[in-house]
């Protein structure tokens, strides 16, 4: 069985995603900050990480990071999926 880790501070978003990936026959684990996630892992052989970016300790970005800057983990899957950062390029039509 696949594992995944879903990273996010809010509930309500690890439990839909754990919900979906658990439907797809993912075994799921869940964290509620970057360090959390970076703990979580080690020793793990993960198939997937799903993070969000806004987080407290440590956020999606210095977690992505982090991930892939760590040769065992470098190769695992890892996805943003956030509902809250918005910047003026992100904005912007042409």
């Amino acid at each position: 069985m696949s594992l995944a880790l879903i990273v996010d501070d809010h509930s309500e978003g690890r439990y839909l995603l754990h919900c979906l990936l658990e439907g797809e026959g993912f075994h799921v684990m869940e964290a509620h900050d970057g360090r959390e996630a970076l703990d979580l892992a080690a020793g793990r052989d993960l198939d997937l990480v799903i993070s969000d970016i806004l987080m407290p300790v440590m956020d999606g970005f210095s977690l992505c990071r982090a991930w892939k800057g760590d040769a065992r983990l470098s190769q695992v899957p890892f996805i943003f999926y956030t509902a809250t950062y918005v910047d003026t390029m992100t904005m912007s039509w042409p």
